[in-house]
């Protein structure tokens, strides 16, 4: 009896052209999807790193206007996270992108219980992030069930 499909990839070899034909748009339709999971991952990626600069300059900005190097300290070692998620959501992206989310997350609710006029104060970037790194999170949860 022949074989009718690939032990390895579930070619149809002995199956019909209906068949055959079915199996590479299959194929060209799930690198298309991979291709946009993976656009989006880098997009959440980014967002890290923005994330990253941000902590970064609003340290250097409250150290200057406030004189206080606590600031400085406390957002350069969330930079420095922000920038070693980022680098590491390269090889795990997903653990990388929902442990940036919840880092970023709780730093907003910190900052809105020590200063509540900071949870309205560039809201609209915040949102972004948020998206960002919430899509970032859904493509790699489904790159990681395909």
């Amino acid at each position: 009896m022949e074989q009718k499909y690939c032990n390895d990839c579930g070619y149809p070899e002995g199956g019909t052209e209906q068949e055959q034909s079915g199996f590479h748009a299959r194929q060209v339709m799930k690198k298309r999807g991979q291709a946009e999971a993976s656009s989006q991952i880098k997009k959440g990626r980014n967002s890290l790193f923005v994330v990253a600069a941000i902590a970064f300059l609003s340290g250097i900005y409250y150290f200057f206007k406030l004189d206080d190097s606590s600031i400085l300290i406390v957002n350069s070692i969330l930079a420095i996270c922000y920038l070693l998620l980022g680098f590491w959501s390269q090889k795990r992206p997903l653990v990388a992108l929902i442990l940036g989310l919840l880092v970023y997350l709780t730093t907003l609710v910190l900052n809105g219980l020590i200063e509540p006029e900071t949870i309205y104060k560039g809201i609209l970037i915040k949102v972004f992030i948020i998206v960002y790194l919430s899509k970032g999170i859904n493509s790699a949860l489904q790159l990681r069930n395909a």
